[in-house]
């Protein structure tokens, strides 16, 4: 029996927002929190491991060990067609490379360049724990939240509902970034544009590969290391805005030309 999804968000959204809150106040002057910066930065990153612990929380109370068993052994599955390792490790580089390299062409202001990559020892530490945060979120959001949306809608529909309610979930910790507080409420409606069609995206993908959470990290991770540690896309509002465009077009051409059938059946029929 399947996580409800229903209580999946409640639990998550309760659990991580009871972190992001006080430290999104406190950045602010609001109330009575007092949190150092430091600390703040910290412990912000409890708060994105938060859908992970409510996914297994859940599937412990729902089906014991051998869901659980059931739900990690999805973290190593790893035999699926190279097509689908493709699109889940090369898609997202070539976008953030391709909207890079635009931004550049076009814009007159500082150029966006590959970060250096200092110590292999530094490059390392950031690698694993951006691994850590990613597990957090998709143990949880692939591992239990699409799959129980799906059990109850098309995998379009689930992809919508999921998608807002994963960017509605980060708003909080998007509140504590540096970026918005250089670029206001335009960065939060950026990464709005950009969190929904890759909810689109890594449906179509997860579906295709028999429900692999692992590429769905893998996705995520390898976003995260380009984004944050190669080459930083999204800190630059105008190539924000052509990434995210360029997700748009990737998802409207699964959806619409690129087998749409996988984006509106239901789970049941994409299991047959």
């Amino acid at each position: 029996m399947p996580v409800k999804p229903v209580k999946f968000f409640v639990l998550t959204y309760a659990l991580s927002w009871v972190i992001w809150i006080p430290l999104a106040l406190s950045h602010f002057g609001i109330g009575p929190f007092h949190i150092a910066e430091e600390t703040s930065n910290i412990v912000r990153l409890l708060g994105v491991l938060m859908p992970a612990v409510s996914a297994l929380i859940l599937t412990a109370q729902t089906g014991g060990r051998g869901a659980l068993r059931i739900l990690l052994s999805r973290l190593l599955l790893w035999r699926v067609n190279w097509k689908w390792w493709l699109a889940a490790v090369a898609v997202q580089p070539v976008l953030l490379g391709l909207a890079a390299f635009t931004y550049n062409l076009i814009s007159s202001g500082p150029k966006i360049m590959p970060e250096s990559l200092g110590s292999a020892g530094a490059f390392i530490v950031n690698v694993v724990i951006l691994l850590i945060a990613t597990l957090g979120e998709e143990i949880g959001w692939r591992g239990v939240s699409l799959p129980g949306l799906q059990q109850q809608h098309s995998a379009l529909k689930a992809s919508v509902i999921l998608g807002f309610l994963w960017a509605a979930w980060h708003l909080p910790f998007w509140l504590l970034l540096d970026s918005f507080d250089q670029f206001g409420i335009g960065y939060l409606l950026l990464n709005f544009l950009f969190v929904l069609p890759l909810t689109f995206y890594i449906t179509w993908f997860f579906n295709h590969a028999h429900q692999s959470i692992l590429l769905a990290v893998m996705l995520h991770l390898t976003f995260n290391v380009v984004n944050t540690v190669l080459l930083p896309v999204t800190i630059h509002v105008g190539a924000f805005l052509i990434f995210g465009i360029l997700e748009w077009v990737v998802a409207f051409f699964i959806v619409l030309h690129l087998e749409p059938e996988k984006m509106t059946t239901n789970l049941a029929e994409l299991s047959t």
